[in-house]
């Protein structure tokens, strides 16, 4: 029976070498014929980088992630909220990018984290934050006390997609 096992042996040997050869040298072509493709298509091509029609935001130390935004050419800094259906203006923000106090309508009843408030619906032509531009965004200015405009899912919905890294969170759309 030594005299089969021993034959055998060598020649699945042979078999598994042999395959374990084919496989190295196939996903070694396909990594070589990949890094080729990338470093000619887009010189200086990085996997992190995020795209022609995306924007990083950078997570704060106080482990919230913001965003400066560009509406009507007026700078507004957004603490991203996605709990928050949608984005939330103080009055003060909305008084920067226009909005009349005496044209508000303090109707819609809001649910926050401190508590029930009332919040007069805008329609915010377009948010731009890098190359990521959204138009027509509904928003509410927040009649209480808001500490920080929030940008929300109302937001973040129109996007292709957003992700959240470790310290660091992609928006694309």
């Amino acid at each position: 029976m030594s005299r089969f096992l021993l034959p055998l042996f060598i020649v699945m040997c042979a078999f598994v070498g042999l395959a374990i050869k084919v496989n190295t040298s196939f996903f070694d072509g396909a990594d070589i014929e990949v890094a080729k493709v990338d470093t000619e298509s887009a010189p200086g091509f990085r996997p992190e980088a995020p795209g022609p029609k995306a924007a990083v935001l950078k997570k704060a130390s106080d482990n919230h992630f913001w965003a400066d935004a560009n509406i009507k050419n007026t700078r507004i800094r957004f603490m991203v909220d996605t709990g928050a259906t949608s984005v939330a203006l103080t009055r003060e923000d909305a008084l920067r990018l226009g909005y009349k106090d005496e044209d508000l309508e303090y109707k819609y009843k809001v649910g926050t984290a401190g508590g029930e408030t009332r919040g007069a619906f805008v329609m915010i032509d377009e948010i731009r934050i890098g190359s990521v531009t959204v138009k027509d965004v509904g928003a509410l200015v927040i009649e209480s006390d808001l500490q920080q405009s929030l940008l929300g899912m109302s937001f973040l919905g129109e996007l292709k997609s957003y992700e959240v890294r470790q310290s660091s969170m992609i928006i694309r759309q």
